[in-house]
């Protein structure tokens, strides 16, 4: 009787499938239970209409319960002075003893040009909500506009918005807005830009080129941190485009046909004497810049320098004079290349090149013109950059080739992004190297996640810096200033 009451309440506890299946049942039933009242006490975050917005179309939009009237280039917001106070310049207006703390309508005078209706309301409507969206067109309006309110947090949008947005078609405008009002971020990352893109992409672009004046050319041309690619006799052909372009203002055509125009109009000019001197007295600080010894290097070069006859000869003579010297120093054993100057001597006297590198693949080159007998060669294997002193017996003739030669260089590299921003650089710094015949070393080992094309910019000086006084020369910045002088002096007259 014990066992049938046993089994018989076994068979209604365990059911047909045994005891292990119904408390694996009663386990499961618990852990959905815990699951549900787990869910039942998880915050769910669902966006509502929310303050900010409501604020935003009844107080802004709709100008509901407003207790003043702003009025600005002909148009009125109705606003409310508690949010305005937001900014110093509407907090002092309203606290304080001007004609403006109790009148209820505002009238704002705008005297910059760059100030517009869209660039007001966007401005104002920041009183009333905590976002903002802006196309880059309406950056520079808006930077103008939060200048003149002293919106300081709308000031640092304006400039992030800038600083992402730098590119081929903004960047003489963000440059020129950032020189205006002081924004000295933006500033600095603009000529960052043209000194990576001026000789690749600016010059591709003529309407672009154009449009670069003359200081912010002369500071570009200066820098010794400013790509060049090829060599710097690429620096003066391009300035030849661009005093082409300025010179033709409604001129339209591709960057090839623009630099074969202006090579044209300066083999065709028919005025006398030097260009620089004459009628193109107002382009002279511009050309200054140029790094004349770096010109003379090749004879076809020399030829096309005195046919332009843009550069004066009081310009070009101390540079070959120079480089003459130079060149007798080395032949007679009196100077086997620096070895030790400051960065600041190597920035002046250096020589600028430079390529394009469009994939990772093996590059060998060399940069063409005369080198006082010394031969670089640069070699990239998707790794690294090596440099070697190429031991050419053509050379020996021409010039005497010491055993080691010191050079100083700076190799520095960027990548690139969609906008032509640097995502990536890498430097050497200024190094000096003491290298024998073929002596190959390598200067810098690339990052395995660098992105190609890959800019390549190499400064070199292979020369002790000597000073070489000429007597009667006049240096390029001198006869660039005496020129300009002299101009003033005319107008005044």
């Amino acid at each position: 009787m014990g066992n049938l009451l046993q089994g018989w309440m076994g068979s209604h506890v365990m059911g047909s499938g045994g005891s292990k299946r119904k408390v694996e049942e009663v386990e499961s039933d618990d852990e959905d239970a815990m699951d549900l009242d787990s869910l039942l006490h998880t915050p769910k975050k669902r966006k509502l209409n929310s303050t900010s917005k409501y604020i935003y179309k009844t107080l802004f939009e709709d100008g509901r319960s407003s207790d003043v009237c702003v009025v600005a280039l002909g148009q009125e917001w109705h606003l409310h002075k508690v949010y305005l106070c937001q900014s110093p310049y509407f907090g002092s207006m309203f606290s304080g003893n001007w004609s403006e703390t109790n009148q209820s309508r505002i009238t704002i005078e705008i005297l910059d040009d760059n100030i517009n209706i869209d660039a007001l309301h966007l401005a104002l409507g920041q009183f009333y909500k905590d976002d903002i969206e802006v196309e880059a067109a309406q950056v520079i309006p808006l930077l103008a506009t939060a200048l003149l309110l002293q919106m300081d947090p709308l000031i640092d949008q304006c400039t992030c918005i800038m600083l992402e947005t730098i590119n081929l078609q903004t960047v003489l405008q963000y440059h020129e807005a950032a020189r205006r009002y002081g924004v000295v971020e933006v500033d600095k990352a603009c000529k960052q830009w043209l000194l990576h893109n001026l000789l690749t992409q600016v010059t591709e672009h003529p309407a672009t080129l154009r449009h670069i004046p003359p200081d912010l050319f002369y500071e570009l041309l200066s820098s010794p941190h400013l790509y060049v690619m090829q060599t710097e006799f690429s620096v003066y052909v391009m300035l030849k485009a661009w005093v082409f372009l300025r010179l033709n203002p409604s001129w339209e055509g591709s960057h090839e046909e623009a630099f074969l125009e202006a090579h044209k109009q300066f083999r065709n000019r028919t005025e006398p004497g030097w260009f620089l001197e004459e009628d193109g007295r107002e382009f002279s600080l511009v050309f200054s810049a140029l790094r004349l010894e770096y010109l003379i290097y090749h004879h076809l070069d020399v030829e096309m320098l005195y046919s332009d006859r843009i550069l004066p000869p009081s310009w070009l003579t101390p540079a070959s004079m120079h480089q003459w010297y130079n060149m007798l120093r080395i032949d007679q054993g009196k100077d086997r290349g620096p070895s030790e100057i400051s960065e600041e001597e190597f920035d002046k006297s250096c020589t600028r090149c430079g390529r394009v590198l469009a994939n990772s693949g093996q590059h060998i080159w060399r940069w063409t013109g005369y080198n006082f007998g010394l031969d670089l060669v640069m070699t990239h294997d998707g790794a690294s950059l090596r440099l070697k002193r190429n031991h050419r017996t053509e050379n020996i003739a021409s010039i005497a080739q010491p055993a080691t030669r010191n050079i100083m260089y700076r190799v520095t590299v960027a990548s690139l992004d969609e906008q032509k921003q640097v995502v990536y650089t890498k430097t050497t710094g200024v190094q000096a190297v003491s290298l024998a015949k073929n002596e190959e070393i390598r200067v810098m080992l690339l990052d395995p996640e660098v992105k190609y094309p890959l800019l390549l910019s190499a400064n070199f000086l292979i020369t002790t810096n000597h000073h070489l006084m000429v007597q009667g020369a006049t240096s390029p910045i001198t006869a660039a200033s005496s020129l300009a002088g002299a101009r003033s002096h005319t107008s005044r007259e």
